[in-house]
């Protein structure tokens, strides 16, 4: 897999992320009526978690981006002197 397919997949996968956890949290504080709808409160609750999956994803990008290309770059290489 090549390096921007990896990337797509690795965003896309923060974004399902992102989406599923800020709707979840939402939809509780909806139903607790912590605030209605349209409201900052909802922004802000997406907007805190969009902040919160991307600081997560910049900060594990090297262990699911790089550590994997390293991997398939040394078997690659084990591979070629064979």
């Amino acid at each position: 897999m090549n390096n921007t397919s990896r990337g797509v997949i690795y965003v896309s996968v923060w974004v399902v992320v992102w989406g599923t956890a800020s709707s979840l949290v939402d939809w509780l504080l909806l139903h607790a009526d912590l605030y209605q709808e349209g409201s900052f409160g909802q922004a802000a609750t997406f907007i805190g978690y969009g902040a919160a999956a991307s600081v997560l994803a910049v900060r594990l990008s090297s262990r699911f981006l790089f550590k994997i290309q390293a991997a398939e770059d040394g078997a690659d290489g084990d591979q070629t002197s064979s």
